[in-house]
């Protein structure tokens, strides 16, 4: 935020930028929990996830495009991400305890945490890396890899879900 802000207007308060990152972590990122939890009753965690993990995508690959042009557009696409990249977080401890055998759910779940946290270090880590090979215009585009191959996964999730609640349903 503060490269591309200042990138594009280099007077910009840094109060503005705060307040911009706290709008977009903070305050989207509560609302597209809340709005998950509420979207995945209604329509399946499945779809939930890989509809959050779609956008999340689409704006990792054009949050780029939008360095050091108008604010607003950066703004807006960064809240749009900072709700999606989050709404489906809470689904994959539910999706992981629902799954797994009970006496192994804590163990599962811790798993399923750090291999998740690790990933985030790993990402955080190699952002600055890729940043000054290829520059902020592209270097958010390999973070949608992880989404992407989340989808995957979420499809094969889904299909475990739908044979569930197929079969529940049959007995």
């Amino acid at each position: 935020m503060t490269a591309s802000f200042t990138s594009y207007s280099p007077e910009i308060p840094p109060w503005f930028i705060a307040l911009s990152s706290f709008i977009i972590i903070g305050i989207a990122g509560g609302i597209g929990c809340v709005a998950g939890g509420l979207v995945s009753d209604k329509i399946g965690r499945a779809n939930l996830t890989i509809i959050s993990m779609v956008i999340s995508a689409i704006c990792c690959i054009l949050i780029g495009f939008t360095f050091g042009q108008s604010i607003w557009l950066t703004l807006l696409l960064s809240i749009i991400w900072g709700m999606s990249v989050i709404s489906d977080s809470a689904q994959f401890s539910a999706a992981v305890s629902e799954v797994a055998e009970v006496e192994y759910v804590g163990t599962a779940l811790t798993f399923q945490m750090c291999i998740g946290f690790l990933i985030t270090i790993f990402s955080i880590n190699l952002i600055p890396i890729i940043q000054r090979i290829v520059g902020w215009e592209w270097v958010f585009a390999s973070l949608a890899i992880g989404p992407i191959l989340g989808i995957v996964s979420m499809v094969r999730y889904k299909r475990h879900e739908f044979n569930n609640v197929k079969g529940t349903i049959g007995h």
